[in-house]
């Protein structure tokens, strides 16, 4: 499994992991925010507008959780593959 190094939220658009092999990802909140995990946003197409990152906390050694402005969504866990995985993804 890969590690983040490094994880920023900077001016909310998004965060911008660095992992153990130096690999950059900068993912934005709209990705972010629609490959939401959690039961409430599977099947649901997109981001509401004005989407930004609020606050990013560690769970575990495993994953993140990601709080959502404006709507204050936080129920979703990011596994660091799944973080992985958006950032080979166009964005």
């Amino acid at each position: 499994m890969d590690v983040p190094q490094r994880i920023e939220v900077g001016d909310g658009a998004g965060v911008t992991i660095t992992w153990g092999d130096d690999r950059v990802d900068r993912l934005s909140a709209a990705i972010l925010r629609s490959a939401c995990p959690c039961a409430a946003c599977r099947g649901v197409a997109g981001a509401p507008p004005g989407t930004s990152v609020r606050t990013v906390r560690p769970v575990g050694g495993y994953a993140i959780a990601v709080t959502f402005a404006p709507d204050g969504h936080a129920a979703g866990i990011y596994p660091f593959d799944l973080l992985r995985l958006l950032g080979t993804e166009p964005a």
